[in-house]
């Protein structure tokens, strides 16, 4: 394994705010409903699932149970918690798609997948930490930190990591790097593939 470091360039998207309609369950709720907090739905294992957030802290955690689960709370505005809407429904016999809005930055959400999934995070800004999760992992953050915490580095076969400006550490491939464009890039014999992109920010791979 010999890691290599190359330019990434990311385009810069703005942080939105917004609020749409609430899902509960699978389906599109009324513009009066209120998302149902945790919000659940059946998912088996192995397969796979895209996310979408805007901003805050955001906890991705592989689980045995074979659902879906979407709880969240704030850190100071309690009130807010009812303004989270939660779009969760299934994109294929065994994909799943799930879009979360909410009020600002101090929200906090954790997500619980079946363990064994491929996992699609796209993320505006705040925190992402990423554990349990044994499948293919694909994370990109527009500016903040991201913490991914994965089973042995023998299990990949292929990681892509990037940042536009800031610092990478992956811990289980001996890199430790700061700047700007910086890059890590593996191959091996493994299971899973890693790709991480941030454009502003920490970005931290260890090993559970």
């Amino acid at each position: 394994m010999s890691p290599c470091v190359s330019a990434a360039k990311r385009p810069v998207a703005p942080v939105l705010f917004a609020a749409g309609l609430v899902l509960a369950g699978a389906t599109w709720a009324g513009a009066d409903a209120q998302t149902p907090n945790p919000a659940n739905m059946s998912f088996a294992a192995g397969g796979a699932i895209h996310m979408n957030f805007k901003t805050g802290t955001v906890e991705v955690i592989g689980a045995p149970d074979e659902k879906i689960s979407v709880s969240w709370r704030s850190s100071k505005y309690p009130e807010d918690e009812s303004e989270v809407t939660v779009q969760l429904r299934r994109s294929g016999p065994a994909d799943a798609t799930l879009d979360v809005k909410g009020p600002g930055e101090h929200m906090k959400y954790r997500v619980e997948v079946p363990r064994q999934s491929s996992v699609d995070i796209e993320m505006q800004a705040g925190e992402l930490v990423v554990r349990g999760i044994q499948g293919n992992l694909d994370a990109e953050l527009l500016a903040g930190e991201m913490d991914l915490r994965l089973p042995a580095a023998a299990r990949y076969r292929k990681v892509n990591a990037a940042v536009t400006v800031g610092e990478i550490s992956a811990r289980p491939w001996d890199k430790d790097v700061s700047g700007l464009f910086r890059s890590l890039s593996v191959t091996d014999e493994g299971d899973y593939e890693l790709s991480a992109r941030l454009l502003a920010g920490e970005l931290r791979i260890r090993s559970e």
